[in-house]
């Protein structure tokens, strides 16, 4: 048998599925990378695949942080899984196979799967198919530096788990550990029973005296039961008439609803139609009134259009009338200055006089005389009353003609108002004329008031109507309710009678487990109800006087005494059995001690010669401690290397430890070989000429197990048959790099 692969998915680092094979003729494969990379995570693989649960020895927190946690590229795995895959044409492990595939499925959640050749098993079924092949449970198949120093640790109990597993007495302390396992049970099996048969005979004795009033308990009850059920037949056939009597009316009643509700769905369709009638009506109504007050409304504002016309008409004509009198003056005052400057422009001339000087001054103070008595005059509303001409003034005949301009500016002012008031005044006699004849077109016809007034006959007599089909309705929901007041009643009383008959059934299911169409199929009458009554009481009394009564006392009596009989049976097979016990625990012990020392012998010799060969010379040797059973004794180790005296291994070296460690560990490869030998690092603490050694027996041992080691060397490395590199191209996640050096050396 030997291994040809081991594939890993979502286990530690191993992110991707990767898959390592190894072939029949690669003896030795080197596992190399720097440190981080995830090596060791392949020697945990197979440790975890092979039914280790410590989470310490997997170096995890727990067993859920086996799975892969995620990158800060990659997110985390829900699930790991590993394989193993043998080569078992030999037949090395116990199933008709010639490869077996051992796998172990963890969940994140905790939940964990096992698997022989994709059939789910049990974690111990895996272990007890390894069992005595090298790769069980505490294998030494697994060698790290932690293991080292387990194996040279200072307690000879921690070793014997690997020595015992090299001398393959596991499947003997396997069967004996069963075997004492049933002998406990045996033992306590024997007990118990015995205390049972002390109790069955106890409670036989009761029972007897129990069966007896059983079976007259059981005969009274009969009896009565026979009663019972005829009394409920007569019962049930009474109730049946009555309910058939009832549903015959609730029938009638029905159908008479039905005929009403028919006559009352007419009624109530005339309603409605009456009702939307009378709707009609009402806004006929309302439209015509809505007229008529839009006619009044449309009359007024007429009205009042009228007048505001006719006002803005007087007002015009008297503006116009006023407007002509001013026009009348303002000619009068026109004429008059043109007169004024005609006087003016021909007026007295002093300018050759030979008192000119003072004639003009005298005649200046005259004008400021007469201009002020002007002003004066003025005042007192008497315009242009005094006027003094003494001879012809430009600044006089200016001021006349710029007078005269504006008041023919006024003239013309006058007249255009005049023409826009007469424009406005004929506008508005047109406007009064247009309202006159819209008013006379206004007045509402004689024939509205009479077509108001047949709506409002029509729709009293249409409300008379709907009272009286209203009143018609009325007394017909009266009907109506008094009919379902009827039905009701009957309901109730078919419903009263129906609980009656499920009273009955359900008593009856409880009592007597028989339906009512299975009680009228049975024999059992009675000819006098009162006579049944009373004699169901007696029995009853009967009953309660042999109260309490354990009416199982018959059958558990036959069963008791059937159970004695099969209890002092099985009290004798089990007082054999734990003889057998005893006696296939003494076989296994003695064959167990034989094959230990048989192979602690051997371990002995081939140890020291093995030391002698790793340490150049020496001696060493293995011994159980005295005066001890040879099954629970501690195993004692001493080494004398070359030229030295025999030292206990706490005073050796480091690379001395790992070294005589190594020479153990190839020693029980020698005795016992396992399929493979995974190592860990083991040759960290050896200097240049152990290595040589140590790869020398590497080499050696590699004829009969495959040799798997994780190193460091270069030496080491050297003799590998095929390298498997281990790199993270990845941050967080591993990866493996192959190259067969067989093949490269031919090539």
């Amino acid at each position: 048998m030997f291994l040809k692969s081991l594939i890993l998915r979502g286990f530690k680092t191993f992110a991707d599925q990767t898959e390592l094979e190894f072939s029949p003729d690669v003896r030795i494969t080197a596992i190399v990378g720097p440190n981080g990379c995830g090596k060791s995570n392949l020697m945990d693989a197979a440790r975890w695949v092979l039914g280790e649960d410590n989470s310490r020895e997997l170096r995890v927190a727990t067993l859920s942080d086996i799975i892969f946690a995620g990158s800060t590229q990659r997110k985390a795995l829900s699930l790991g899984e590993v394989t193993l895959l043998f080569d078992n044409t030999d037949g090395a492990l116990p199933v008709p196979f010639t490869e077996v595939a051992v796998k172990r499925r963890t969940f994140r959640e905790g939940e964990s799967e096992f698997f022989i050749n994709k059939n789910q098993c049990r974690l111990k079924d895996i272990k007890d198919l390894l069992l005595d092949t090298g790769l069980g449970e505490a294998t030494y198949s697994i060698i790290t530096q932690g293991r080292v120093d387990a194996i040279l640790g200072s307690r000879g109990e921690e070793r014997r788990a690997v020595f015992e597993e090299a001398a393959g007495i596991n499947k003997y302390k396997t069967r004996k550990y069963a075997a004492e396992k049933k002998l406990i049970g045996a033992e306590q099996n024997i007990l118990r029973i015995s205390d049972i048969k002390v109790e069955i005979s106890e409670h036989i004795i009761t029972l007897e005296e129990q069966s007896r009033i059983a079976q007259r308990y059981i005969e009274v009850q009969n009896r009565a039961k026979e009663l019972d059920l005829g009394l409920s037949r007569k019962i049930i056939s009474q109730l049946l008439e009555k309910q058939q009597k009832l549903s015959r009316d609730l029938v009638r009643v029905k159908q008479a609803a039905q005929a009403q509700e028919a006559d009352d769905e007419t009624d109530q369709n005339e309603l409605s139609a009456l009702k939307q009638a009378q709707y009609k009506l009402e806004q006929d109504i309302d439209q015509i009134i809505v007229r008529r007050e839009a006619e009044k409304d449309r009359l007024r504002d007429l009205e009042l259009d009228r007048r505001f016309t006719a006002g803005e008409q007087q007002r015009e004509a008297k503006a116009l009338t006023e407007l002509s009198d001013r026009e009348i003056g303002l000619q009068q005052k026109i004429s008059a200055l043109k007169l004024q400057l005609e006087k003016e422009q021909a007026g007295l001339d002093l300018g050759d006089s030979p008192f000119s000087s003072s004639l003009s001054a005298l005649v200046e103070q005259t004008k400021i005389l007469t201009e002020q008595l002007s002003n004066l005059l003025a005042g007192f509303g008497k315009e242009n009353a005094l006027t003094l001409t003494l001879g012809h003034s430009q600044e006089k005949e200016e001021t006349y003609k710029m007078k005269l301009e504006m008041l023919e500016e006024e003239a013309r002012r006058l007249t255009k108002e005049k023409e826009r008031l007469d424009f406005a005044l004929q506008a508005h006699l047109v406007q009064l004329k247009n309202l006159d004849q819209r008013l006379a077109a206004v007045q509402p016809p004689a024939g509205a008031i009479d077509a108001l007034a047949v709506k409002r006959q029509e729709k009293e007599a249409l409300s008379s109507r709907l009272a009286v089909l209203e009143q018609k309705i009325r007394l017909a929901d009266q009907q109506e309710r008094q009919s379902l007041s009827e039905e009701a009643n009957i309901e109730i009383a078919l419903a009263k009678i129906e609980g009656e008959l499920s009273g009955i059934a359900e008593r009856l299911s409880l009592d007597y487990n028989i339906t009512i169409p299975e009680l009228e199929a049975l024999p059992y009458e009675i000819s006098n109800t009162q006579t049944a009554k009373r004699e169901i009481d007696e029995c009853r009394a009967k009953l309660r006087a042999l109260e309490p009564v354990n009416l199982l006392a018959i059958e558990e009596f036959a069963k008791e005494k059937e159970r004695l009989s099969f209890i002092e049976a099985q009290l004798a097979d089990l007082n054999a059995s734990r003889d057998n016990l005893r006696n296939l625990i003494g076989e296994l012990d003695l064959k167990a001690e034989q094959t230990f020392l048989e192979t602690m012998n051997k371990l002995s010799i081939v140890f020291s010669e093995t030391f002698s060969k790793l340490f150049n010379g020496g001696e060493a040797k293995i011994s159980l401690a005295a005066d001890q059973p040879v099954l629970e004794a501690e195993i004692e180790i001493s080494v004398r290397p070359a030229g030295r005296k025999w030292l206990p291994l706490p005073l050796l070296s480091g690379g001395e430890r790992s070294l005589s460690a190594i020479a153990i560990l190839f020693s029980l490869l020698k005795i016992r070989p396992s399929p493979f030998c995974f190592m860990d690092e083991v040759d960290a603490a050896l200097d240049d000429a152990n290595i040589g050694r140590f790869t020398e027996m590497l080499q050696d041992f590699s004829r009969q197990s495959q040799i798997l080691v994780i190193s460091h060397n270069k030496r080491t490395m050297a003799v590998a048959n095929n390298i498997y590199g281990v790199t993270m191209e990845e941050p967080g996640v591993s990866k493996i790099i192959s190259m067969k050096l067989a093949e490269t050396a031919v090539a």
